[in-house]
């Protein structure tokens, strides 16, 4: 445990009040944070029945959930980005899903005379520690270079860097291919990138990166059928 002068100065999470005060910033702010992929607010439970599984593509662009276990869990949930939303703007919302691992799904498992789904107030909203240090990290860094490095637009003028470089996700794609071969699915091929991403400390919306796959999923096959037999 650490402790400074008879205080504690590392818990395993914060409620919404403290991030708030720590960070300088509103409750809307911290909304704000969530929606856009920047912050992920978590919710602390005991003894939640969840279901956890994998996601499977079955058909092309079509998943469905494979579940390997069902358990009743203690401990930290992630929120998505639109319910933890949801719960800042109204306070309170029901959740029937939580974050997981790429190419992973976490639900809530209704048993036979349970809630379909979880109601999760605003204020048992939380930030885990890591996701604290992470974020400031973060924020640490933009600053630093936005004080140190002009950024030019494509256009000749300043603005703002893009928050994923889309053009690097398309080259390390190019290359994977040459090397790997193509993957026989698309939901391979999110995973794949899902994972690159990760490995960058950098997480946008899966289902930003499924449109983006389905594009070059979509030449492949288009150029594969005008091919001569």
């Amino acid at each position: 445990m650490n402790v400074v002068g008879g205080r504690i100065v590392r818990k395993p999470c914060y409620g919404l009040a403290e991030v708030c005060e720590r960070w300088g910033v509103s409750e809307l702010d911290i909304a704000n944070f969530a929606i856009a992929g920047e912050l992920t607010l978590s919710i602390v439970v005991a003894q939640l029945p969840l279901e956890d599984g994998s996601v499977e593509e079955v058909d092309d662009g079509h998943f469905v959930d494979m579940p390997e276990r069902r358990f009743r869990f203690t401990g930290t949930l992630d929120l998505w980005a639109h319910d933890a939303w949801h719960v800042m703007m109204t306070g309170t919302h029901g959740v029937s899903a939580f974050r997981a691992e790429p190419g992973m799904y976490r639900s809530l498992w209704v048993p036979s005379d349970g809630e379909e789904q979880f109601l999760v107030p605003r204020e048992r909203l939380v930030v885990r520690h890591a996701e604290r240090e992470r974020f400031e990290a973060e924020q640490a860094a933009a600053i630093v270079s936005t004080a140190t490095v002009p950024v030019v637009a494509r256009n000749g003028q300043r603005g703002a860097p893009p928050k994923y470089d889309w053009d690097e996700f398309y080259c390390e794609l190019a290359v994977s291919m040459q090397i790997d071969g193509f993957p026989e699915s698309q939901a391979a091929i999110v995973r794949r990138m899902v994972e690159w991403f990760a490995a960058r400390n950098q997480y946008p919306d899966q289902s930003t990166i499924k449109k983006k796959v389905a594009l070059l999923w979509r030449r492949y096959h288009e150029a594969l059928a005008r091919m001569p037999a």
